[in-house]
């Protein structure tokens, strides 16, 4: 059986299993496992220093810590990566919950959900929720480039007479889970569920805010799928 061969100017492009490009690596099959695997490697390296200094500096330098050296990695493209299974992100949950047992200083098998809350620090499907939610939000205000422009549609523009939506994104129907995760299905759904109130903000940083607030006080959870 032939195989689809790509060329660029008639040179041909090799098939491989994944590919880092921009930090990210982008596999064949869009799990992001690999991104997960590489991220892990070096967040758990992190956590190492964590762990070393969790009974030598106070609870704010640890806080800090953890913002310098793991933060970073769970925020990069997140929106991209962590669209993806609960399975496939597990490691990562186990990770930063580590991390969060070192900053409050308490046992190894410690329920961390109450730290969390304390130490105002978002879990990785908050990150997602919060960098998709400034995604749409920029898309809503035209700060996207160009070629999002047709991106989203009203749910309005499809049923003008369903006013209760008005300021919804239609949610388009998913043949694929590949096709459940990418950003027009998620985004569409995550914008519609973040109240109203918060949609409305007249600029970025104050929707970031109360977003993120909202988030953290737990008054806006996205549905699981």
């Amino acid at each position: 059986m032939n195989h689809l061969k790509l060329c660029i100017e008639g040179v041909p492009i090799s098939q491989v299993v994944s590919t880092k490009f921009l930090g990210v690596y982008i596999d064949q099959h869009l799990t992001w496992k690999e991104h997960v695997k590489n991220i892990s490697s070096k967040i758990a390296k992190n956590i190492g220093i964590l762990s070393r200094t969790s009974k030598l500096i106070p609870m704010q330098l640890r806080t800090t810590l953890y913002y310098t050296l793991i933060y970073p990695y769970l925020t990069y493209c997140n929106l991209v990566w962590a669209s993806t299974y609960k399975t496939n992100l597990a490691k990562l949950v186990i990770l930063q919950k580590r991390a969060v047992r070192y900053i409050a200083n308490i046992p190894y098998r410690a329920h961390t959900e109450q730290k969390f809350i304390e130490l105002q620090l978002l879990k990785i499907d908050d990150i997602r929720r919060m960098q998709i939610g400034e995604f749409i939000y920029r898309f809503n205000r035209g700060l996207l480039p160009p070629v999002y422009k047709d991106f989203f549609c009203l749910t309005t523009d499809r049923h003008p007479y369903q006013t209760r939506s008005s300021g919804s994104y239609h949610e388009p129907y998913a043949h694929t889970n590949t096709r459940l995760f990418s950003i027009r299905c998620t985004g569409a759904q995550i914008w519609n569920e973040i109240p109203l109130s918060i949609r409305q903000q007249t600029n970025l940083r104050s929707f970031k805010h109360k977003l993120r607030l909202s988030i953290l006080e737990g008054h806006y959870t996205l549905t699981e799928y």
